[in-house]
This record gives structure tokens, C-alpha cells and sequence, in this order.
């Protein structure tokens, strides 16, 4: 790793003589580069500092000795601080290694203020932070990342007035994994008011805690919701944000997921931030009514269109509860085995398919079984309509929409991770699977 290069001679700046040892948190002891202006920042005023940050130790912007040609000083020997000049300290230290990638970086001064403070790595991002009101205390905000070289570039002036900069490095510890997600809604879009916001992670998460502290959902109506944690059917760990009650139409939801730095696991970091945002549509809910064999398509409280169905069989019967549609397809071969059922059925392009579990139930058009519609329950599981009907229900409906199953006889409850099951609980009981309950 190149060492910082430390400015040349300048006219009031002392050679180098030897000090005594520094201890603890090393010091940047900034010599004037030039005249006491007053140009500069200052305080709050000051622009947040994007660049590297710069360690604990001493060094100081004075004239560079021939003899070491890397540090600009005589071999072990330190650089004497400008009278006039700002005492900088860093932390994490000059050319530390192996840092926690998200620790925070501060760079302090004393006998004067800093003017700026830029911290940028290897990675090719850059690291924000504020000033203090005061101008002694420079703060990340913004996060590192894994396996990156950072460099701290600090300007100040002293109390004399005399400005002075200066360079420092430290190196994140590397990652053996890093760890990504997948966002549902991904970024943008209409969706029903059943919608969660939905995480599902590429590898475990083993503090919680610490990534839902770093997760957050707003929406341009208040909105009472919670995060739960569940394994998605593919058995990977996902946390979903669902409201109290439906989202009210028209509400714009925004999930910002601060994760850069962040540690899921042993030596499995996140490396970037996740933002999404989507908009809830129409008041629909989609209600089953099994024993009458009926669909009903209600929007904003008034029923628009009723629709003749054939449900699960009392074999096969269909799960109740609170589902949500997850996708449609004009058309799709509905297979048996794909549900666990064995060589069953196999039925290429089927029109109108409309799903509601993760596992295989769904809204379909059944001109086979045209007989039993609006008549008897006689399907796997699946909400089975005619051509047409399907088609009106499939043009009508969009994903996010609830889908309340009644009167069903089965005593299987959908798990939460198939499909967006959150609602299939309470609300007391989906807060409880909250990290931060």
C-alpha cells in the first residue's frame, strides 16, 4: 500500500526533529500551507467531506527529508508540529487494517477546526459525513465496505488562521461472502392493498436485529405496520414489512435499506444500499365464498361483479384465510407433479391463470370441468372458472390484491413464506416476529 505523500517545503514550515513517541490514537499535526486566509468551511456551513478517512497517527504537512524518501522524515523519527498549525486526529488510525467494514470515521481537531473532510476508496465510493457545529468533530454517515483501501483527505486552519491538510489510509477487512437481496415490489409500479414489502436474503441472517435496524419503510400516508421475519418456501430467511390493515389506495410506500457494511453473518457482509418504491392502487378484495361456490370482486366496499367458481374438493380443499395474488400468466401448463401430486393432471396452456400461494393454488379458467362450476367443489385446491369469466377476473385484478378464502373446510393453515402469507396471522402475532419486537 502506497504511503500518504506529505507536502514540500513552504515558506514558515520547520523541518522535521525527533518527538517523543505518541501513544494511543496517533495525531496528524497540520502545518500551515500557506497564508491565514478566510476562505474555507465552517461549522454546519461546512460541505459534508466524501473521501477517505484518516488514521490515528501522527504526522504533520512539514518539509520532507531526503533521507527517507517514503515518509519524508528521518527514520524513526516524528514530525514537529507547527506552533500555528490544527492538531488532527483520525480514527481509524494511519494505515490500519483489517476495520470493521461500517464502523463509523471520525476526524477531530484541536487548536483549531476543520474546513473539509473527503474519504473515498479503492471500491470507487465515497464515504459522507457532517461537520459538528463547532468545527472540531467530523462524523460519518455514510458506510465502508468490505475489502476497500479508504483514504482520508482533511483540510483545517488553526487558530492563528493558517490552513494545513493532510492524508491518511486504513483498510476494511475483507469478506468470504457477501450477502444480496431480493426486493418484491422491486422499484416502482401499482399494487393491491394487501402488498407487503417483501426482503428475501441470498444468505442467513444471524443479527436480526441489526439488519431491521437498518431497514425503513415510509409511505405518504401514516401507516402503522411492523417487519416479520419467516423462511420463504425456497427455505431462505426473508423479513416483511405489512401494515396493520390494508394500505389505503393511492399511498406511495417507500423502503429505504441501508445495508452498506453491515454484517449478516460470520464473515458475510452487505456491500451496497436497496431502495424501492411502488404505489398502492385500487380498494380490492377478493373474496371466496366455498360453500356457495361463488367469487366476489369488491372494490373501495361495493361489489362489482360475482362470479361462478368450483373450489377444492373435500380431498383437496382449498386453504383458507387471508391470501395475496403474487403473479398472473395468460397462459400455463398446469402440472401435477410440480405441486406434489404425482402424475394427477397435466394441462399445457391453460388461459387465464391467476396465483395466490407460492406452492400451486390458483385462479384458472376449467372449461374440463365446466359441469361442476357454480355447482360442486371438485378441483385440487385450485379457484377453477369458465374461459370467460377467468378471462374479466384476470384482466380485473392486480397483484397485491387480498384474496379472503371463507367457509373453507381445511384445517391447513398457509404458511407465512408461501406466497405473501403475513396476513394469514393476527397482527399481534406477525409484530412478535419482529427483531426488534
Amino acid at each position: 500500500m502506497s504511503r500518504a505523500a506529505i507536502p514540500g517545503p513552504r515558506k514558515g514550515v520547520r523541518t522535521a526533529v525527533a518527538l517523543p513517541a505518541v501513544a494511543a490514537a496517533s495525531v496528524l499535526l497540520l502545518a500551515a500551507c500557506g497564508g491565514g486566509g478566510s476562505s474555507g468551511n465552517s461549522a454546519q456551513g461546512t460541505s459534508t467531506p466524501q473521501g477517505t478517512s484518516s488514521p490515528q497517527g501522527t504526522a504533520s504537512a512539514g518539509t520532507p527529508d531526503p533521507q527517507d524518501k517514503n515518509t519524508g522524515q528521518e527514520k524513526n523519527q516524528a514530525p514537529v508540529p507547527d506552533p500555528d498549525g490544527a492538531r488532527v486526529t483520525v480514527d481509524p488510525a494511519n494505515k490500519a487494517t483489517g476495520i470493521e467494514p461500517g464502523k463509523a470515521i471520525t476526524v477531530t481537531a484541536a487548536d483549531g477546526v476543520l474546513t473539509r473532510v473527503r474519504i473515498s476508496g479503492t471500491d470507487g465510493g465515497t464515504v459522507r459525513g457532517s461537520l459538528s457545529a463547532d468545527g472540531l468533530t467530523w462524523t460519518s454517515s455514510g458506510k465502508t465496505v468490505p475489502g476497500s483501501v479508504y483514504t482520508v483527505s482533511v483540510d483545517s486552519r488553526s487558530a492563528t488562521g493558517k490552513d494545513g491538510s493532510s492524508t491518511s489510509t486504513f483498510t476494511t477487512a475483507k469478506a468470504d461472502r457477501i450477502n444480496k437481496l431480493a426486493m418484491k415490489p422491486a422499484d416502482g409500479g401499482t399494487f393491491g392493498v394487501a402488498q407487503p414489502v417483501s426482503i428475501t436474503f441470498d444468505y442467513p441472517v444471524v443479527d436480526k436485529a441489526e439488519v431491521e435496524r437498518h431497514l425503513n419503510v415510509t409511505a405518504s400516508v401514516p401507516t402503522e405496520g411492523s417487519w416479520g421475519w419467516i423462511k420463504d418456501i425456497t427455505g431462505k430467511d426473508r423479513v416483511d414489512w405489512r401494515p396493520k390493515e390494508y394500505w389505503k389506495p393511492g399511498t406511495k410506500v417507500t423502503l429505504n435499506a441501508d445495508l452498506t457494511g453491515v454484517k449478516s453473518g460470520k464473515g458475510t457482509y452487505f456491500a451496497r444500499d436497496y431502495a424501492s418504491t411502488f404505489t398502492v392502487g385500487t380498494g380490492r378484495v377478493v373474496e371466496v365464498d366455498v360453500p356457495n361456490h361463488k367469487v366476489k370482486v369488491i372494490e373501495n366496499g361495493e361489489t362489482v361483479k360475482t362470479l361462478a367458481m368450483s373450489a377444492g374438493s373435500d380431498e383437496f380443499p382449498t386453504r383458507g384465510g387471508t391470501h395475496v395474488i403474487l403473479g398472473k400468466n395468460a397462459t400455463e401448463t398446469l402440472d401435477s407433479q410440480t405441486v406434489g401430486l404425482g402424475d394427477s393432471y397435466k394441462l399445457p396452456d391453460v388461459p387465464w391463470v391467476v396465483h395466490f400461494t407460492s406452492s400451486g393454488t390458483f385462479f384458472h379458467s376449467a372449461a374440463w370441468n365446466t359441469a361442476n362450476i357454480g355447482v360442486d367443489n371438485t378441483s385440487h385446491g385450485c379457484v377453477g372458472m369458465t374461459v370467460e369469466d377467468a378471462k374479466w377476473f384476470y384482466e380485473r385484478v392486480q397483484v397485491g390484491d387480498p384474496v379472503v378464502v371463507k367457509g373453507s373446510n381445511s384445517t391447513a393453515t398457509t404458511d407465512p413464506g408461501n406466497g405473501f402469507g403475513a396476513w394469514q396471522l393476527s397482527y399481534a402475532q406477525w409484530q412478535a416476529k419482529s427483531a426488534l419486537k
